[in-house]
């Protein structure tokens, strides 16, 4: 379900890149991405992408910039749909990449910092692409918004990062034994 929920989304005509999840052309892997790994969307920032790995339906966030062994890939939702309905709340991908290592009190000014660049009137165009993009996924998918920090921190407790698996740049990068 999730591969064809991946098919569908990405076949939106919505501007990606307004809620944090750039794609297509070459997929942008890094050292730490997961062998396999499935792009569903980029922040277009440090590396910053959210994957799908094979024979799982969970979304991950491979973050190189942030991360280290055991957190450079973290587990964001349970499916695709899930992780869409952590966007809608979020109004972006962005924060689903950093609830690892906020607290939840600074979690919540995501949400604050958004409204007062609404107010602000200078990005009017990609508030708009934004809100677009967010009513034609939720439209489509038949998803509300979900609260996703509890869920989120939850599932990264939870994961065992033994599981994954990395190609030989990985651990020339990082100095360590293959497993």
């Amino acid at each position: 379900m999730t591969r064809d929920d991946l098919k569908t989304f990405h076949a939106l005509d919505i501007d990606f890149d307004s809620i944090g999840l750039a794609w297509g052309g070459d997929f942008a892997h890094c050292f730490c991405t997961p062998l396999g790994a499935e792009e569903i969307g980029s922040i277009g920032c440090d590396g910053i992408q959210f994957v799908l790995l094979p024979e799982d339906e969970k979304v991950y966030c491979v973050d190189p910039s942030m991360g280290d062994v055991g957190t450079y890939v973290l587990p964001v939702a349970g499916d695709l749909r899930e992780f869409l309905s952590f966007v809608l709340c979020c109004h972006d991908a962005n924060p689903l990449s950093q609830i690892y290592f906020l607290s939840e009190e600074r979690f919540r000014t995501f949400a604050a910092d958004e409204a007062e660049a609404r107010e602000g009137g200078e990005l009017d165009e990609l508030f708009e692409a934004k809100d677009a993009a967010l009513a034609l996924i939720a439209e489509t998918f038949g998803i509300a918004p979900a609260e996703p920090f509890q869920r989120v921190k939850a599932l990264q407790a939870a994961f065992d990062p033994g599981t994954l698996r990395f190609s030989d740049e990985y651990y020339d990068t990082l100095g360590i034994e293959r497993e």
